[in-house]
């Protein structure tokens, strides 16, 4: 995947800043994909999963806890068209699941944003811990 425009770098930062840590946070995930048909950047942010290796919790991928301002996050953006919470996964193959979402301008640039409550399946953890000495390792 190319590098993201210096722009979606630093809104994503921005955005990502808002999530609050209830435990240590795992590294933030992002995906980004530009929709010509809409000339809109479609943004997803996420906590990676924590892999348990060891223990009666081996292989266990565990979500990471955090908070999230919402107030502050229309702050970032020129305009806010809409905002929206997904309390719960609207299909069985709903990959984002819950989640909030806002469509916006940054910069000039048209985003949907989304901050998922945990990570996609189909992306690997972000780090593992040892169980037996608590030992945390950032993969990504």
């Amino acid at each position: 995947m190319p590098a993201p425009p210096n722009w979606l770098s630093s809104m994503a930062n921005q955005v990502a800043s808002l999530m609050y840590d209830v435990d240590v946070l795992a590294p933030i995930g992002c995906h980004f994909f530009h929709n010509a048909s809409r000339n809109e950047w479609e943004v997803t942010l996420f906590a990676s999963n924590t892999e348990i290796v060891g223990g009666e919790w081996d292989g266990v991928l565990a979500p990471s806890k955090f908070c999230f301002d919402i107030l502050k996050l229309g702050e970032y953006f020129e305009e806010v068209r809409a905002l929206y919470w997904q309390a719960l996964p609207v299909d069985y193959d709903d990959q984002l699941g819950p989640h909030i979402s806002i469509e916006a301008t940054y910069e000039g640039h048209q985003v949907w944003v989304r901050v998922l409550a945990e990570s996609p399946e189909e992306f690997e953890p972000g780090r593992r811990i040892q169980a037996y000495d608590a030992n945390l390792k950032e993969i990504w």
